[in-house]
């Protein structure tokens, strides 16, 4: 049996493994995105202050990214029990592309006294993986419509 894409009366397997990494980042958006590197964690230690951070405490470039994967949870969900979203593997292609670049930005941009922590590892394997998903589903819906 051919994988046709999702209807009103059943999400396919590939918009399963979307909503899972939606839901997966909402999971991994509480764990240590963010670390302070010695002087600096020293310094944090000695004021009783967290020397890593989740990414709801960093910039627009660290959170927003979690919140596109978990729009996109939204709208695969939606296709069941709501409105049927036209060109939803496109909007989940560009939403998930979206969500990687933004990551890697703020990856390569943190200032010297701030490392990367598992968090932010774990979010870009998570937002990686529904891009992947994003297009073979896109890949799927093209050869669905070049079929009729």
């Amino acid at each position: 049996m051919a994988d046709v894409p999702a209807t009103r009366a059943r999400i396919t397997w590939l918009e399963w493994i979307g909503v899972a990494a939606g839901l997966v980042a909402l999971v991994v958006s509480f764990l240590p995105w963010y670390r302070a590197i010695e002087p600096a964690a020293a310094e944090l230690r000695e004021q009783g202050a967290p020397t890593w951070l989740p990414v709801w405490e960093g910039n627009f470039l660290a959170w927003f990214p979690v919140v596109l994967l978990m729009a996109i949870s939204v709208l695969l969900l939606w296709q069941r029990f709501g409105k049927p979203v036209q060109m939803l593997s496109s909007l989940w292609l560009t939403l998930a592309v979206l969500a990687v670049v933004m990551m890697l930005l703020r990856w390569i941009t943190l200032p010297m006294s701030v490392a990367s922590g598992f968090g932010l590892y774990l979010g870009l394997i998570v937002a990686v993986g529904s891009g992947v998903t994003a297009f073979l589903a896109f890949r799927r819906d093209q050869r669905a419509t070049q079929a009729t």
